[in-house]
């Protein structure tokens, strides 16, 4: 087997060498790093932004400050909230971004860094998840080891200090393979296809007892969730068991005997963890499943062992004007639960999200355009959500509105407790407290995410005043002492209006020592460089940050192609995880997926992606007994662009590959006669092998996540990665769509920029 694999392995490093061509000069959708708005006072310290527009990232300006001819002085006056928890029991409100992580204390309403970036970092990383405890002690997170796994640790959010849980698990963006009971006494974590459970305080000891009489049982983490403090539910197939906190260690020792738990009775369809989610109330006599992302099921818990639940709902999902992404829901007093849907428009390809009230039928409560993902409070009664510049809570059993927020974008947001929020927004982090029984109309700033620009106020050089990212008129002055900001002075516009009409920024670039400014750099990384001059004795520049200027080729290009022959099985996954990576891709159609989904075909074109050909049948044109000319390719390709237009009243861009990459030069070129060019991927399609295929040693079989591995591994700048979005025949035990955000993440990480394949030559 191993001889096998290195074979397979030399040959895609080959094929992926083969298929190297030079990129088009201009970029797609993306700018570089850039220094702006630099500016120094008599004293020498000097002001300047820094701005990230990098697809599949967030774009922010960072304001920072530094001293004149002293190496690492730069202080970062500003924090963007791409990720909040909430620490030490609400004493602490923890904020990461690309620069590091920063911790606000509540109490003395301070702003410090405890990890910080040396540099400018010219690559975004994506920030990971955290599974942080309820008390906010104690936190369970991945640290990645390569493109598919990583290690699992549990952290001390006081001391800093790790202990490893898993030394291999799958690698994921955006979730944790470990959940927390409300009290944070105790945990659950995924490893090597079990469940086990943890005592932080225990591990943290070195008391833990062996991790396998820790086993509650088979499964991923999707299989398990807490009801309370109290209380863990664990699925087994079709059985569920209610396992009690109190009792994890001595069912542990004596599983054997006494078994996993106790048994509360069994679905009537069984729970796939890979695939399927379930969410359950306080009280255990109501669960909810979602089945394939399709099939939603309530059921009323018997608490009879032998017995099926007592289904209230079971419907396949269907909502004529867009198609699901995921799921939220909340269990109410009176006994209905709140189904939250996010869905892709199929007729716009928009981003929007419904809610239901779900009991024995669904009943629309409201529809919300481009809504964040609903956030429960603490008491299990509220939940908060962002849409179009402005933050909502609303009363989870009534669903009505208790209060809302606007003035600017939000991107997190975590409660400290039912009555207090924090909202992180592109200009400011809020705090936002309940009075009576609404939430106040505005929110406390206690600092500032991103600014627009930053100046020394005239007469008071050590006064840092800074323009809102989202209000010209509003300006705030910096605490050099708690690195926070507060409302400025009157005077701060006048200030400000003041200083560009005397065009006192030349002033401001220079005083009798040093001169600061912005210059050319040959780091294509980089927009620009920022530099100091130093006047005395002979004079010298010098770039603040060495990396900015050092050499460098253009971003390396990656893109990424979809497949649709007559499936459309993962369409909606791809679509959504593109909208959150804010990448444009090109769709390869087929017209039988044309013919059979239409509506499919206009989300595509409808949310920005490019569609192009893959012939107008289901046909390997290779095969022998066909007689394949040049007329019957354009002939082909023809009846393609007009069952497209037909279906979306859009053009299909003029680039081809034939079905299952199966051409030959008199095909290629028979295409080429018609104006379209080929796209050639098809030895890269590797996701198309099958579990049949590989059977009979014809072919080789990689799951998702080995494939992300592969092609992260053999990245080369210009490569073309085709995604297939379902398989017509034959069975995988994964897809790669599914691991999508994987794939992305990685090339992110690696300093890959995705375009468009026509952009690839």
């Amino acid at each position: 087997m191993k001889k096998k694999f290195n074979f397979q392995f030399s040959v895609f490093k080959c094929l992926v060498f083969f298929f190297q061509f030079s990129a088009f000069s201009f970029h797609f959708a993306y700018s570089q790093v850039k220094f702006e708005n630099p500016q120094i006072n008599s004293e020498g310290r000097y002001l300047f932004t820094v701005s990230h527009q990098l697809g599949g990232t967030v774009s922010y300006k960072t304001l920072f400050m530094a001293q004149a001819g002293k190496a690492d002085s730069a202080r970062i006056l500003t924090c963007f909230p791409e990720r909040m928890e909430m620490l030490s029991g609400g004493a602490i409100l923890q904020v990461r971004n690309r620069y590091g992580t920063a911790r606000y204390s509540v109490a003395d309403s301070t702003l410090s860094w405890i990890k910080r970036e040396d540099s400018i970092p010219a690559d975004a990383k994506a920030m990971l998840s955290q599974a942080v405890s309820p008390d906010g002690k104690w936190a369970c997170y991945v640290k990645k080891t390569d493109a598919a796994t990583g290690k699992l640790y549990l952290r001390n959010m006081s001391t800093l200090e790790e202990f490893l849980l898993n030394d291999k698990c799958d690698f994921d963006y955006d979730q944790v393979p470990a959940k927390w009971a409300g009290d944070g006494s105790v945990f659950v974590y995924e490893k090597a296809g079990n469940i086990y459970f943890g005592d932080p305080k225990a591990v943290q000891q070195k008391v833990q007892m062996e991790e396998s009489f820790r086993k509650i049982g088979e499964g991923s983490i999707n299989c398990v969730t807490w009801a309370s403090s109290k209380y863990l539910i664990y699925i087994n197939r079709d059985l569920v068991y209610k396992i009690s906190s109190k009792e994890l260690y001595t069912r542990g020792l004596y599983s054997q005997v006494v078994g996993v738990g106790i048994v509360i009775g069994r679905l009537p369809i069984p729970f796939d963890g890979r695939k399927d989610r379930f969410w359950v109330n306080s009280l255990i006599n109501q669960i909810v499943t979602i089945n394939s992302n399709s099939v939603i099921s309530s059921y009323k818990v018997n608490g009879t062992a032998s017995s099926y639940f007592t289904s209230v709902y079971s419907k396949p999902f269907k909502d004529i004007k867009g198609s699901p992404v995921n799921y939220d829901v909340f269990f109410c007093s009176d006994g209905s639960q709140i189904l939250w849907v996010n869905l892709i428009g199929l007729n716009d390809g928009k981003l929007n999200s419904t809610v239901y009230r779900l009991s024995s039928e669904l009943k629309e409560l409201n529809r919300i355009e481009n809504a964040t993902r609903p956030l429960l409070s603490p008491d299990g009664r509220k939940i908060v959500f962002a849409s179009q510049k402005v933050a909502y809570i609303y009363d989870l059993g009534t669903w009505l509105e208790l209060g809302r927020l606007g003035g600017e974008k939000v991107y997190s947001y975590v409660w400290s407790n039912p009555s207090l929020l924090y909202i992180g927004g592109e200009s400011t982090v809020r705090e936002w407290r309940a009075e009576e029984k609404r939430f106040a109309k505005e929110g406390k700033m206690l600092f500032l995410s991103s600014t627009r620009t930053a100046f020394w106020k005239p007469n008071a050089e050590n006064v840092v005043c800074a323009q809102s990212a989202i209000n010209k008129a509003t300006f705030y002055d910096y605490d050099f002492f708690k690195n926070v900001w507060q409302a400025s002075a009157d005077d701060s516009r006048t200030s400000f209006e003041f200083m560009k009409k005397a065009e006192v920024d030349v002033y401001a670039v220079q005083n009798a020592h040093y001169r600061v400014y912005t210059g050319r750099t040959d780091n294509k990384l980089y927009d620009n460089a920022l530099y100091i001059r130093d006047f005395a004795g002979m004079g010298k520049s010098y770039p603040v940050y060495e990396n900015t200027v050092k050499a460098t080729g253009e971003r390396k290009k990656v893109s990424l192609i979809f497949d649709a022959l007559d499936s459309a099985e993962g369409l909606t996954h791809i679509l959504a995880v593109l909208a959150s990576y804010d990448i444009k891709a090109t769709f390869f159609l087929n017209g039988e997926f044309i013919r059979r989904y239409p509506q499919e075909c206009k989300q595509i074109i409808e949310s920005g992606h490019d569609c192009a050909s893959m012939y107008f049948s289901v046909t390997d044109l290779t095969e022998k007994g066909y007689i394949i000319d040049e007329e019957f390719i354009r002939r082909g390709l023809a009846r393609n662009e007009d069952e497209f237009y037909a279906a979306t009243g859009r053009e299909l861009s003029l680039m081809w590959h034939a079905p299952f990459y199966k051409a030959n030069k008199a095909i290629k070129k028979a295409g080429e006669a018609s104006g379209y060019r080929y796209i050639e991927a098809g030895r890269l399609a590797l996701d198309t092998y099958t579990l049949e295929k590989a059977a009979d040693g014809n072919k080789w079989y990689l799951g998702a996540k080995d494939l992300v591995k592969l092609y992260v591994d053999n990245a080369e700048p210009n490569m073309i990665i085709p995604v297939n979005v379902g398989l017509s025949d034959g069975t995988r035990r994964d897809f790669l769509y599914e691991k999508l955000s994987l794939l992305i993440g990685n090339f992110l990480d690696e300093g890959y920029e995705f375009t468009l394949v026509r952009n690839i030559k």
